[in-house]
């Protein structure tokens, strides 16, 4: 493998292959359940005993205050009260429908008939129901809160209800709010009844007046107008009758008038010439001789035909028939005539006559129309006179009518369960008030231990850890009870070991990078680091690479300190920064192939500026001669410099979070730290093995080694096609 330089590599990607985001835990959601269920776990007990607390508390309470009793009783609201009269003014009232029973409901709880029921019990002078000298409203109030009167749905029952704390005068108030209810629609029927009585009073005797009026003015007018027939119907009018009779005359006259008219027309259009004329002639006794002639006529024609057919207009028979023809048609000229003169004789006769009945009619309709007016009037004055006495008669029955409405009564309530003394308090419900306490307590028990929890810096989970150290996780270690060394090779099988060999393949360089030097950090000690380092390390030499594990962890014996036993101070990492050794007399060939561990040597005060001299960047050009991948142990971020020092030269920085470890302050300072100093935070590591289960491991792992150095290497071990060369057999 070439030589590389070790500067800061450009823009690393994820493990996904995607550049990292300006927020890497932008993917973690806002609220986690496992948060969530871990906080219930540790800190559901603080809920738990404040809501025990809380009901303890609230039903002490509850025992401790008054108690209150609560009668019930329910009325039937009948659809109409029990009618004995028929006024509309004062009718009593009616529940046909759901508005009508709604109006009996708000009724019964107002504040007149609450005042009612207070003065009908003596309330204002019971100091367990109010204080004395309460005021009226304020008592009216204070039994408004404790009666609950309901309209049942769908039916016509109210349920009529009072709170009190004496259990016998809450029934007693549930009887008299009906009862007083009754009472004041019975007073409100009353007064109605008596305005109605006082005003049909002075309408009877007004009515009556005009009554006793009219009467005499209809007796007046009889004595002024002795008319036969006055207080008769039209059958029985004498003028009627004969305007009548004389009606039917001149329809009969018109009538004669006009067939007279009709029939001396028609003979006045005669025509001797065409005797056919009169074929319309009405049917009559001249009409009758008239036609005969005619036919006579005709015949004679049809005769006379013949006649000239077999005989010429010289020969005597037809001569005497022309003759006889000719006569014929003379004597219908004649009788035609004759006919006519006597019908215009007629004609104006029958004129005559129709204008002289007509006359009569006319003299027989003013007299008719003078009497028909007259009895109009006393009809008119009859009919008013019979109004006015039903009028009177109407009113003096509403009259008498009205007085009895006080005997009737008015209330449309009747009882369908009578009120019973109650037995048991119904308020304070102990397990009501104990209930509501717990829920309470919960709840205040729940925002405690959100308080505790939010105070609480501890990081619990690795969405906490990813939030803080601004970078994603990369792989979870379990906790594993006996993990102080090798896994992969202890227990190859184990979930531990499996992580490392995922963190192996995250932590893997590009493909176009020929090399790889991964920096262990944490935020603080007892992380785990040390182990997940070692283990990585380990998953890299089981692949074949040639790696190198950099034990740079100078203030506190860690991977190195099993060998560490005789060393003096110029030996390890220290010496060969202060420029002592040589770094082959500090590396060390462990018991597994591939991996080599350059131990850190003995501890040393000025760890500090060692690591940030040039002896270091020199040491990994050195060692990329020799391996091909170098992990770098570091002391915590935190309490020294050391691990910010060596950033800069990483390609990749891996830091360590342990469950309940470190704050989040302390690791969000750590990270931003790490990356102040130039290096690359690539994510970090979740061990799950908590803090407080450190305890033996608190030393960090061990690492076997197999013999005390490596010898230097010579220039003539690299050849010029920069692969690196292979190290000596340690067998």
């Amino acid at each position: 493998m070439s030589v590389t330089r070790h500067n800061l590599p450009p823009l690393e990607r994820t493990a996904l292959g995607a550049p990292l985001a300006a927020e890497p835990a932008h993917f973690l959601p806002k609220v986690e359940a496992g948060r969530i269920s871990s906080l219930l776990l540790r800190r559901g007990w603080i809920a738990a005993l404040a809501a025990l607390l809380g009901a303890i508390a609230l039903y002490f309470v509850a025992s401790r205050l008054p108690k209150t009793y609560v009668a019930y009783g329910s009325v039937y609201v009948n659809s109409q009260a029990p009618a004995v009269l028929d006024i509309r003014a004062i009718a009593p009232e009616e529940t046909r429908d759901l508005e009508q029973m709604r109006s009996v409901e708000q009724a019964m709880g107002n504040s007149t008939l609450l005042l009612r029921v207070i003065e009908a019990n003596g309330l204002a002078n019971a100091p367990d129901f109010a204080p004395p000298g309460t005021s009226r409203q304020a008592l009216v109030a204070i039994l408004s809160g404790r009666v609950s009167v309901e309209l049942s749905r769908g039916t016509r029952i109210i349920s009529v209800s009072v709170e009190d704390t004496d259990p016998e005068r809450a029934r007693r108030l549930v009887e008299s709010l009906v009862g007083e209810y009754q009472k004041w629609t019975n007073e409100r029927q009353e007064g109605i009844a008596r305005q109605a009585s006082e005003g049909l009073a002075r309408e009877e005797s007004r009515l009556r007046e005009k009554m006793e009026a009219t009467a005499r003015a209809l007796q007046e007018f009889r004595e002024i107008h002795p008319i036969p027939g006055l207080e008769g119907g039209d059958a029985g009018s004498p003028v009627k009758d004969a305007l009548a009779a004389l009606g039917g005359q001149l329809t009969t006259a018109t009538a004669d008038r006009l067939r007279l008219e009709s029939e001396a027309a028609a003979y006045r259009k005669f025509d001797p010439a065409d005797p056919g004329a009169l074929a319309g002639l009405a049917a009559s006794e001249r009409g009758t001789e008239v036609l005969s002639q005619v036919r006579a006529i005709q015949q004679k024609e049809a005769d006379f035909g013949r006649i000239k057919e077999r005989y010429m207009f010289k020969h005597p028979v037809f001569k005497e028939a022309a003759n006889e023809l000719a006569l014929m048609k003379s004597n219908l000229a004649e009788t035609v005539r004759a006919a006519g003169q006597s019908l215009e004789q007629r004609f104006a006769v029958a004129q005559e006559n129709e204008a002289k009945l007509a006359a009569e009619v006319a003299q027989a309709r003013t007299a008719a129309v003078e009497m028909e007016g007259m009895r109009e009037k006393f009809r008119a004055m009859s009919r008013d006179a019979d109004a006015d006495r039903g009028l009177h008669d109407a009113v003096a029955l509403r009259l008498r009518e009205t007085s009895m409405t006080a005997s009737v009564p008015a209330s449309v309530l009747r009882w369908e369960a009578q009120p019973m003394t109650p037995e048991k308090p119904a308020s304070p419900r102990k397990i009501v008030f104990a209930a509501v306490g717990g829920f309470a307590g919960f709840l205040a028990g729940v925002l405690l231990a959100a308080a505790l929890e939010m105070g609480d810096r501890k990081i619990r989970d690795a969405g906490g850890a990813a939030r803080a150290a601004g970078v994603p996780m990369l792989v979870t270690v379990p906790a594993m009870p006996d993990a102080g060394g090798m896994l992969l090779v202890t227990d190859p099988s184990s979930a531990g070991a499996e992580a490392f060999r995922r963190l192996r393949t995250v932590l893997a360089p590009p493909a176009e990078s020929d090399s790889a030097t991964v920096l262990f950090a944490s935020a603080g000690r007892g992380e785990g680091k040390s182990l997940c380092a070692l283990n990585y390390a380990t998953a890299l030499a089981m692949q074949g690479h040639r790696t190198l594990l950099l034990d740079a962890d100078l203030r506190s014996p860690g991977l190195s300190r099993q060998h560490l036993g005789g060393a003096d101070e110029d030996s390890g990492l220290g010496g060969y920064l202060a420029g002592k050794v040589e770094a082959a007399q500090a590396c060390f060939a462990t018991a597994l192939p591939n991996l080599y561990l350059l131990s850190s040597g003995p501890l040393r005060a000025d760890a500090a500026e060692l690591l940030a001299g040039t002896r270091f960047p020199a040491l990994l050009e050195d060692a990329f001669r020799w391996f091909d991948r170098v992990v770098i142990d570091t002391p915590a971020a935190l309490p020294v410099t050391d691990a910010l020092a060596l950033a800069r030269y990483a390609h990749r920085i891996c830091m360590v979070v342990r469950d309940r470890g470190c704050d989040r302050r302390e690791l969000r300072r750590a990270a931003d730290t790490l990356r102040s100093a130039g290096g690359n935070l690539f994510g970090f590591v979740w061990n799950e093995d908590a803090a407080g289960n450190a305890g033996p491991r608190s030393k960090g792992p061990e690492v076997a080694v197999k013999r005390p150095a490596l010898p230097a290497p010579s220039p003539a071990d690299a050849d010029n096609s920069g692969i690196s060369p292979r190290l000596p057999n340690f067998a």
